[in-house]
């Protein structure tokens, strides 16, 4: 643990090259993944989600309108001795529509598992959002620590190159050393090129993350941190298993599965009216007087059978769903870990100086190599060496950083404290 915190951290200070932007990176990073909750308008989306469902759970307890019908006409009656009576007749009723027993708390509770869906969709975002941000700063701050190292390099031996054009011509040798550190020169400014273009890239990545023009000043400063927690397997796993939103929201489908499915068996019951009425008839004597209507549906060949059959359908399509995804999650867990830990390793088997030396052994070359004490090829052999020791242990410590961020994503942003 030791030896992996002395080399992480002595990549820290090898990158930031002792620049004073560097010297709080944590709250400089922290302020990127602020503005980008804040400024992402994706953002919004999720929240509109979650406001569209809680609408839905607040129709579900609204009762239909009351009915109200009314009848009214002549009257007529024609007596058995003859002669014709006549006059009108009028009715009226209101009635009230009313669901059937559990068919509003079902709907409400279909409503609300929605919104835990939502909610569980923005919560999964966020920590997505924040995780990129987080990756993306630790890649700009690995790019620009080997663009840095690039472009010493090439200054070295454009350095050279200018010495040898200055000096007088000496013979073949000389002539063909020239000729190599130009090849070479060619060759590093190619990929100091590179490196920025890759900055450049990474830093329209993080603008466009918060909402920015892609041309936002960005602090390049940010490395991965010196931090490589021991972790466990089987507690990463058992965290992922309980805490991963992507899982929540398919035990969450499941769940409102099972109640769509009790809805569309309820559905098959009919739902009735009742409320009061009142009748009068004038014609030879004025007869009136109230009542209570009733009305309900008999239900003699709906029984909902098409419709029961798709909300078991769509259970089953639930729960395969799950466990697919708890799978996918398990496997993801187990190749982050696996990243995370052979990294771990990597990096704790290399010298706390390793770069530091192989800075001063580049210095050195180039100093032997004007006093004509090495040949160029060692020259160029040691400029090599540091460059792509320093790329692979910056690479190393950007992929431990990144599985451990992954490891936080996958297992619900769980800290990963060292045990």
């Amino acid at each position: 643990m030791k030896g992996v915190r002395f080399v992480l951290s002595f990549l820290l200070v090898a990158a930031a090259g002792g620049s004073a932007l560097a010297a709080d990176p944590q709250s400089a990073l922290d302020a990127l993944v602020a503005e980008a909750l804040a400024r992402n308008p994706e953002i919004a989306y999720y929240e509109g989600a979650i406001g569209a469902a809680k609408g839905q759970v607040v129709q579900a307890r609204i009762l239909p309108y009351p009915q109200i019908e009314g009848f009214a006409g002549p009257w007529y009656s024609t007596p058995t001795r003859g002669g014709t009576a006549h006059g009108w007749m009028q009715e009226y009723a209101i009635y009230q529509p009313v669901f059937f027993p559990g068919k509003m708390s079902l709907a409400k509770a279909i409503a609300e598992k929605d919104v835990r869906v939502a909610e569980l969709g923005l919560q999964q975002f966020r920590l997505s959002l924040a995780m990129q941000v987080r990756t993306l700063a630790y890649r700009l701050g690995v790019a620009t620590a080997n663009a840095r190292i690039a472009h010493e390099i090439s200054e070295r031996a454009n350095g050279l190159v200018d010495l040898l054009r200055r000096r007088p011509t000496a013979g073949v040798q000389g002539y063909l050393d020239l000729r190599i550190l130009e090849g070479s020169l060619v060759d590093l400014q190619r990929l100091a090129r590179e490196l920025e273009q890759n900055r450049t890239a990474i830093q329209s990545q993080i603008n466009a993350l918060r909402s920015r023009p892609s041309a936002t000043p960005v602090p390049d400063t940010i490395f991965p941190p010196a931090e490589a927690p021991s972790l466990a397997l089987p507690v990463l796993q058992e965290q992922a298993r309980s805490r991963n939103y992507a899982l929540l929201m398919r035990e969450t489908e499941i769940d409102r599965a099972a109640k769509s499915l009790d809805a569309a068996k309820l559905a098959a019951l009919p739902d009735f009216s009742v409320g009061p009425f009142w009748i009068g008839e004038r014609g030879t004597n004025f007869d009136q007087g109230p009542g209570i209507v009733f009305t309900s549906g008999l239900p003699f060949w709906n029984d909902n059978r098409g419709n029961i059959l798709t909300a078991a359908a769509q259970r089953r399509q639930a729960e395969a769903l799950h466990g697919s995804a708890l799978w996918s999650v398990q496997s993801a867990v187990a190749a982050s870990f696996a990243t995370y830990q052979t990294t771990r390793k990597q990096l704790a088997e290399q010298s706390h100086d390793v770069i530091a030396r192989l800075r001063r052994a580049a210095e050195l070359a180039d100093r032997q190599y004007r006093l004509g004490a090495i040949p160029v090829q060692t020259f160029l052999e040691m400029q090599r060496q540091y460059l792509s020791s320093a790329q692979a242990l910056y690479t190393a410590a950007l992929d431990l950083q990144t599985a451990l961020l992954n490891l936080e994503n996958l297992t619900a942003g769980t800290t990963l404290a060292p045990r």
